[in-house]
């Protein structure tokens, strides 16, 4: 017997991302039954299967469209319809012999029914101004699908996503922009080009066109008579949480009606779903509260898997009431099972994130998933209001003792709403900013009355200028610690002078007044004594209004009349280009963001002794973000950090985590 014990990080079914081994390696996210496409290479999708299929597309992808911003800042919808259609009845006759759109007479008609619904679909694109300039843009399409044979049987069903990035071009004198279609129709290729793949390589659809050509029956018999209702569209394009609202659960496990004939080929592969349903649907697990976890256990392979078992393991008040391990027995190719396990949940002392891994055990020749870890939120009894966050580094630990630093102070800004409806936002900024808050408290442990959290229209200048000119220096002992601010939003880039100046929630690109200039910022640690300050900056940056577009002035970080803040001020810089700051999808958060936070979570202890230095987290920060902003859009985004490595300066060597 094996047991699968990698372990999953977040709550509900994760996606994987399809980026090359190092972009894996880096963000460690777990895999499941949704595929994201990274970089791309036309494949051949030349099947010729010997079966004739019915095309059913989805009423979602008769009103496929996405939506964007123009260089007005106006809401723009871009129809993508045609392409949709036509790449999927393209790509389907190369999987396909014969390819029926219209419903056939009836469902013996056809070998087959391909249902289609489209799923997440977004675009990334911003366009500051009207100006003669290009942009990049990426638009991003998903998929659900699933290949259901003529009596009934569902033998191959999958979520895909692809992503394509492209040039868009604006002029002075119109609002539109030019080249996104382009962009939308290699995405919509590069999704057909998926499904085709998916379904001319499934050992089930390829078996049983192996029994077509040869002039036999389909081999896998169905329970139902009855054709498979088609896909329906996603309610939502998000994420899983790991707590659902409850639904009605049998709690029976779903056996095949007959065995299943088969070629053993070899080692055979599982794959399963998992989530966790409270009774009272508050999505936090209560002392003495009922819940469930339900499972999903399929076998992906050619062969027979023999001992499945559920193994269950964490915290003591989840996993006490409950079975483990779960038995499931053999499951032949194809089977799904599915069992839900009841339990209550034990004491608890106090509000804290508890983590529940559920991994599987299979027979030696079984390949085995990853094991999945949640992270809930539990407590002693009902009352106090408690998120339940979904990405992984959003599971808040427990307040860090070893490490606390009470003389330090803690600033989050995250500015990604605007008062003017022109200024596009910033999707990720003010949840940035929060979750960023309530790491200088937990993880750095520095006092709940010392750190401030300031987001969107609590952000206006006069709110800066009190947080840094007023709030800090009246934080006694300040200068015996580090100060970490952290800023994520929209900046401006002097073209006289690179002088880069954060636009607060009352601002404009077009206005110098009321923005705030890092300068200023530099000052005002000066004159509050800071000692030592850590500043990171997640920032989307544009060029001054009026400038020349040929003239192209970069970012100056540190500026002469700032105080002598380069022997006291570490900076951390996110994207140190005239460009957007790539937000990262799969983990919730700014790209530079989310490797901050995983860092500061341990990741970024580069010699493995217990503490993080800010010359540690620079390194890391640094290697992830390029690796991944390369994979996911094409686009390289490259952090600075001052002092540079290998400066031997004290500011590099200032202890962030110690003893995690």
């Amino acid at each position: 017997m094996q047991l699968s014990m990698c372990r999953w990080t977040g709550l509900g079914v994760r996606r994987s991302s399809k980026v090359p081994l190092a972009v894996l390696l880096a963000v460690a996210l777990g895999s499941s039954g949704c595929q994201f496409f990274g970089q791309w290479q036309h494949r051949p999708t030349n099947y010729n299967l010997p079966l004739t299929v019915q095309l059913r597309m989805d009423q979602s992808i008769a009103a496929a469209s996405v939506d964007y911003r123009d260089a007005c800042g106006q809401a723009r919808t871009l129809p993508i319809r045609d392409a949709l259609e036509s790449q999927l009845k393209t790509r389907m006759g190369h999987v396909f012999e014969h390819v029926r759109v219209e419903p056939g007479p009836s469902p013996d008609a056809v070998d087959g029914i391909v249902d289609t619904a489209l799923g997440f679909r977004q675009v990334a694109l911003f366009v500051p101004r009207k100006a003669n300039k290009s942009y990049p843009a990426t638009v991003t399409l998903g998929l659900d699908f699933s290949y259901t044979d003529n009596q009934g049987a569902v033998l191959y069903s999958k979520k895909l996503q692809s992503a394509a990035t492209g040039e868009v071009e604006a002029r002075a004198d119109s609002c539109d922009i030019s080249g996104l279609d382009n962009v939308a129709q290699e995405a919509a290729t590069k999704l057909a080009e998926g499904v085709a793949e998916q379904l001319g390589t499934a050992i089930k659809i390829r078996e049983q066109a192996q029994f077509r050509k040869l002039g036999g029956a389909r081999p896998i018999p169905s329970a139902s008579g009855q054709t498979a209702p088609p896909i329906q569209a996603p309610l939502s394009a998000e994420s899983s949480t790991a707590v659902a609202p409850t639904q009605p659960v049998d709690g029976t496990r779903q056996l095949p009606t007959e065995p299943v004939s088969t070629v053993q080929l070899g080692p055979t592969h599982l794959s399963f779903r998992t989530i966790i349903r409270d009774d009272n649907q508050n999505h936090v697990l209560e002392q003495r509260e009922s819940f469930s976890v339900e499972f999903e256990v399929k076998n992906e392979g050619t062969a027979p898997a023999e001992s499945v078992e559920i193994e269950l393991s964490g915290h003591a008040a989840i996993v006490g009431g409950l079975e483990s391990p779960v038995t499931l027995g053999t499951l032949q190719p194809g089977d799904v099972q599915r069992v839900a396990v009841n339990g209550k949940v034990g004491t608890v002392s106090d509000v804290e994130q508890a983590e529940l891994i559920c991994a599987l055990r299979a027979s030696s020749n079984v390949t085995l998933p990853s094991a999945k870890k949640f992270f809930v939120a539990i407590r002693p009894e009902a009352g106090e209001v408690i998120e339940v966050l979904s990405v992984d580094v959003d599971q808040l630990p427990s307040r860090n003792g070893k490490s606390a630093q009470p003389h330090a102070v803690g600033i989050a800004i995250g500015i990604g709403a605007f008062r003017d409806p022109a200024m596009p936002g910033m999707k990720f900024a003010a949840r940035d900013a929060q979750v960023m808050g309530a790491y200088f408290k937990t993880v750095l442990g520095i006092p709940p009355q010392r750190v401030k959290v300031v987001s969107d229209a609590n952000g206006l200048k006069d709110d800066l200028v009190d947080l840094f000119e007023q709030w800090l220096p009246k934080q006694g002992g300040s200068q015996q610690s580090t100060t970490y601010i952290y800023v994520t939003g929209r900046a401006v880039v002097d073209q006289e002078t690179g002088v880069v100046s954060l636009i607060p929630y009352d601002g404009t690109l077009g206005g110098v007044s009321r923005t705030f200039s890092l300068a200023r910022l530099q000052r005002a640690l000066t004159k509050a004594s800071v000692k030592q300050a850590v500043l990171m900056l997640d920032l989307s940056l544009e060029s001054s209004s009026g400038s020349d577009p040929g003239r192209v002035v970069p970012p100056r970080w540190i500026q002469p009349d700032s105080g002598g803040e380069p022997d006291r001020v570490m900076l951390m810089v996110g994207n140190s280009g005239i460009q957007e700051a790539q937000a990262y999808q799969p983990g919730q958060h700014g790209l530079f963001t989310y490797f901050l936070l995983k860092g500061l979570r341990g990741a970024a202890d580069l010699d493995k002794n217990g503490n993080i230095l800010t010359g540690e987290l620079c390194a890391y920060v640094h290697g992830q973000v390029g690796a991944v902003a390369q994979a996911q859009a094409g686009n390289p985004q490259q952090t600075l950090c001052f002092p540079a490595a290998g400066e031997r300066s004290p500011l590099r060597a200032i202890p962030i985590i110690k003893n995690h």
